[in-house]
C-alpha cells in the first residue's frame, strides 16, 4: 500500500506535465496558412517569369537570363526557403505553431517578389548632351583689335554659338593693371566690343551676345610679369546655357608697331 502511494505521488506530477506538453501541441495544423503560401509563391514565380522574358525580349536578349533585371530573385529565394521550412516543420509533432509563423512568412515574402516584379524598371537616364567650349582671346598691350591668333579661336566661338542657336554669351573686356582705373575701363569695354563685332560678322545674331567691361578689376594672372599681364589682356567668354564651359584660347604674344 505504501508503495502504491509512493508510485501515485510520483507518477501524478509527471501526468499532469504530460497532459500539459499534451495541452500545448494541440493546434490545429496551419493547412490554410500552408496553402495560402504554395499559391504566393507560385503567383510570384509565375510574375517574375513573366517578366523576365517581356525585358529579355525588349532589350533583344531572350537567352540572357534576367538581362541584369532584378526582378525579385533574393525576394522570391526568401519565400522559396522560408516555404520548405514550414513544410518540414507542419509535419513534425507539436511544431505546428512554428510552422504556421514560417509559412505565414513565406506568403509574405512570395507577395513582396510579385510587387516587386510587377513594377517596370525605370528607363534609363538620357545620356548628358556633349559639353562645348567657348574659349577667351587674348590682346596686345594698350589694343582691342582682333589679333591673328584670336581670329581663329573666335571663329570656334562663333561656329558653336549658330550651331546652338538657344545658347546665349556674356563677353567681359579685361585689362592689365598698367593704365589708370578709368582708362582700362574704357580699352576693356573696346575689347569686348570688337569680339562681339567678329563673331557677329560670321552671322551670330548680336541679341545673344552681350558685353561688359571689367576694367583691370578681375586679376586672371597675378604679379607684373609679361605673362601675367598677358592672361589679363582678354575677352572673357560667359556662358548663359548649362550645357557649355569656357575654355582658354591661344596664348601668343604678337607686337603690333
Amino acid at each position: 500500500m505504501k508503495r502504491d502511494k509512493q508510485i501515485i505521488l510520483v507518477g501524478f506530477p509527471l501526468l499532469i506535465v504530460a497532459l500539459l506538453y499534451l495541452v500545448s501541441c494541440a493546434t490545429p495544423p496551419p493547412t490554410k496558412e500552408l496553402a495560402a503560401a504554395e499559391s504566393a509563391f507560385a503567383d510570384a514565380k509565375a510574375q517574375c517569369e513573366a517578366c523576365k522574358q517581356e525585358w529579355c525580349k525588349n532589350v533583344g536578349q531572350p537567352d540572357v537570363e534576367y538581362c541584369g533585371y532584378p526582378c525579385g530573385d533574393e525576394e522570391l529565394a526568401a519565400a522559396q526557403d522560408a516555404l520548405a521550412k514550414g513544410r518540414a516543420l507542419a509535419s513534425e509533432f507539436c511544431s505546428e505553431l512554428e510552422a504556421r509563423r514560417m509559412l505565414i512568412d513565406a506568403k509574405a515574402k512570395a507577395d513582396e517578389a510579385k510587387f516587386k516584379c510587377a513594377t517596370p524598371p525605370s528607363p534609363p537616364p538620357p545620356p548628358p548632351p556633349p559639353a562645348v567650349e567657348l574659349n577667351d582671346i587674348f590682346y596686345d598691350f594698350d589694343r582691342y583689335n582682333i589679333r591673328p591668333d584670336a581670329a581663329a579661336v573666335l571663329d570656334g566661338d562663333a561656329q558653336i554659338l549658330k550651331d546652338n542657336p538657344n545658347m546665349s554669351v556674356m563677353i567681359e573686356g579685361y585689362a592689365d593693371i598698367r593704365g589708370t582705373p578709368a582708362y582700362n575701363l574704357r580699352l576693356a569695354q573696346r575689347r569686348a566690343d570688337s569680339a562681339k563685332a567678329y563673331i557677329v560678322q560670321q552671322g551670330v545674331d548680336p541679341s545673344r551676345v552681350q558685353t561688359s567691361s571689367g576694367g583691370e578689376t578681375e586679376q586672371f594672372g597675378a604679379g607684373t610679369t609679361e605673362d601675367a599681364y598677358q592672361l589679363n589682356r582678354r575677352a572673357h567668354f560667359i556662358v548663359m546655357e548649362p550645357s557649355a564651359k569656357v575654355g582658354v584660347g591661344a596664348r601668343i604674344y604678337y607686337i603690333y608697331n
